[in-house]
């Protein structure tokens, strides 16, 4: 078969246009695939980076809580009088006491006997302690390590002055084995692990025991300069170094704790390979797809130059094949840009779970058809609790029917002693919107911080208006609690913040407490 002049100089366009289309094509998916890869790795930098404040404020959280006994004691000593600050003194000893991870409290008046709770006193250990006094007595506040044969314990002592000028010292043991412990059980779904050490470099909590009260800046792979922030926004640092505890890479976050005015520091680490894993898929399949596109390519430019006599026909064929190929190849790769992996951000309240199982035990054989509806109510609670919304709100009919199954088992154990009611002023006020727990929040508070009996019972009102929720409880509060941290109420401010919403209000007034919460939406 004879060629024309033509047909020849179009064969040869075919092939330069192929050439240029391969180098093209090759050239897009090459940095398209680069694209995806940069966009995951910042997806997954991101969820790390949640996942450190998450935890960061967990370890804040925790440990402000041993370091509240300060601020009682404090106010035990504004409100005693001579004659009664010795009691009132025990009756805070007694309260400690009765905490698991504490092991040693006391506290001394002037320069008096040392006073230890019944259950704990020794002769050596009245002997550490007056000690420990003879050196450390002149100082306000001190946070240090000690330790007894296999065991470590994280030491606070305060030193506080009454207005008639008697001066009263008073210390305790927190167990660093049984804290290490206590995070696990609640923490014991985090792919990370945090250290805490002073400004010092002095570990004071790690997950394994053999690092406490050793040296940071040694043993951890941290420099002094990983404790300068650059701005007040800035406020970490960030590093990949070797693990002292597990011994891979890691992706290291170091941040201020902000525990209650302590000068200490938390490093929250992450495995690198773990951080890093889904950018690894991203460029094992765009590079796969890389290859396979260039081979279909490579193989449809060959099938050009073979089909010769109808090479415009046959090629605008295989161009549009190449084309549907293009479209399906871009979409498998978006498909896989967008998936990645939402982190839950709850915190579930382990004593609330104990005492729910405790009271369906004892109804178990008392009452089988309320345990049934309790341990379905249970059930349902705790779905809704790990099954957070993406933008932190839901409707009020969701947290409603939440707050309802919520309160039947609080009812259940303490029958009689707290009374709740809901008013809705218009049913379509419902669909509106409020933060995800905020009908919790409130009212678990109340029941937190104040006592319920038959005679005097708790009652806990709900109303739904137009554009607010109020929730109202009588106060009746609890002597020598524990001053409350208010998260549960910062976390509210923070979502109305985000929704621009800035009448959120908790106050007390003629015997009541009252939550306002603005609808949304």
């Amino acid at each position: 078969m004879k060629f024309t002049l033509k047909n020849t100089l179009s064969d040869r366009n075919i092939i330069i246009l192929g050439i240029v289309f391969i180098i093209l094509t090759v050239l897009s998916i090459f940095i398209l695939s680069s694209l995806i890869t940069q966009i995951t790795e910042k997806s997954n930098s991101t969820n790390s980076f949640r996942s450190f404040i998450k935890k960061q404020e967990l370890l804040t959280l925790e440990f402000s809580r041993f370091l509240e006994a300060e601020k009682e004691v404090k106010r035990v000593i504004e409100i005693s009088t001579p004659e009664k600050l010795h009691d009132n003194l025990n009756v805070v000893n007694a309260i400690q006491d009765n905490h698991d991870l504490v092991k040693n409290n006391w506290f001394q008046i002037n320069d008096g006997a040392i006073e230890f709770s019944e259950s704990k006193t020794n002769s050596k250990l009245t002997a550490e302690i007056k000690d420990f006094i003879a050196k450390n007595g002149n100082k306000d506040k001190l946070n240090t390590i000690v330790k007894d044969h296999q065991n470590f314990f994280w030491r606070i002592y305060f030193k506080s002055t009454a207005a008639n000028g008697t001066v009263v010292r008073y210390g305790y043991d927190i167990d660093l084995k049984s804290l290490q412990s206590y995070f696990a059980t609640i923490d014991q779904k985090a792919e990370n692990y945090a250290f805490i050490f002073n400004k010092d470099g002095t570990i004071i909590y790690h997950p394994e025991i053999k690092f406490i009260k050793q040296n940071a800046f040694r043993v951890a792979n941290l420099k002094p300069s990983d404790t300068i922030f650059k701005s007040v926004a800035e406020n970490f640092t960030k590093r990949i170094v070797l693990s002292e505890f597990l011994g891979i890479d890691i992706v290291r976050y170091t941040k201020k704790l902000n525990a209650n005015g302590t000068n200490w520091y938390i490093s929250v680490n992450f495995p690198d390979k773990i951080a890093n894993e889904d950018a690894d898929a991203v460029k094992k399949y765009a590079t796969l797809i890389y290859f396979i596109t260039t081979a279909i390519l490579i193989v449809f430019l060959y099938l050009f130059t073979i089909f010769t006599r109808k090479a415009f026909q046959q090629k605008e064929v295989l161009a549009e094949e190449k084309n549907k190929l293009l479209v399906e190849n871009e979409k498998i790769n978006k498909e896989k840009a967008i998936i990645q992996l939402q982190q839950l951000k709850e915190q579930i309240n382990p004593h609330f779970l104990f005492n729910s199982l405790n009271s369906l035990y004892m109804l178990i054989e008392s009452n089988t058809g309320v345990a049934r509806k309790f341990t379905l109510n249970l059930s349902k609670i705790y779905r809704y609790l790990i099954n957070p919304p993406v933008n932190n709100i839901v409707t009020v009919q969701e947290e409603l029917l939440f707050i309802e199954k919520y309160i039947f088992l609080q009812q259940t154990r303490f029958t009689g002693e707290f009374m709740f009611a809901i008013h809705i002023e218009n049913e379509d006020f419902l669909s509106k919107k409020v933060p995800y727990l905020s009908f919790q929040i409130a009212v678990e508070n109340a029941l937190k911080h104040n006592i319920a009996s038959e005679e005097n019972p708790l009652k806990i009102t709900i109303e739904i208006n137009e554009n607010v929720v109020i929730i109202t409880n009588n106060l009746n509060e609890k002597q020598n609690f524990e001053k409350e941290s208010k998260f549960g109420h910062k976390y509210l401010e923070s979502i109305y913040k985000y929704y621009s919403k800035n009448d959120f209000r908790a106050f007390k007034k003629d015997g009541d407490f009252t939550c306002i919460l603005p609808l949304i939406g």
